[in-house]
């Protein structure tokens, strides 16, 4: 009875250890060449989707899937400089499964740069722990 305990404890102590999330960062991408950050937001009461893309001369692109508008506009260079900053620095913190939220709104944040492409996805419960609010916060700016 002593053993069987004894293993019990052992196998469960494992199965316990096995399951924890190690709590994984992703880096983007460096920027190089032409390059491509775009954010679509949906959801939320209204039922908003707007969509965002920003190309590397700073040359953007807003569309509204709501009124089919789409309006273009240019970066500052001083602004060019702080979306780049808000990338080189960006830590992406292993995203926790979305959570169900009827009036959330979804952020999809797509970097594209050198043939490579990083999507990341949250909502309004998983991001302040993300990495990416103040990402987010600037391309919302935008939308302005």
């Amino acid at each position: 009875m002593r053993n069987y305990i004894l293993s019990f404890t052992i196998l469960l102590t494992l199965l316990i250890s096995a399951c924890k999330s190690e709590g994984v960062t992703y880096t983007p991408p460096v920027l190089e060449g032409e390059w491509i950050v775009s954010m679509t937001q949906t959801g939320g009461i209204a039922g908003i989707n707007r969509h965002i893309e920003i190309k590397s001369d700073g040359n953007y692109t807003i569309r509204s899937q709501n009124n089919n508008e789409e309006q273009k506009a240019k970066l500052s260079s001083d602004r060019l400089e702080k979306l780049k900053e808000l990338i080189a620095t960006l830590e992406v913190k292993n995203p926790q499964a979305i959570a169900v939220c009827a009036d959330c709104f979804l952020y999809t944040i797509e970097i594209q740069t050198g043939g490579k492409k990083m999507i990341f996805e949250f909502d309004d419960i998983t991001l302040p722990d993300s990495g990416a609010g103040d990402l987010v916060m600037f391309l919302q700016k935008l939308f302005e």
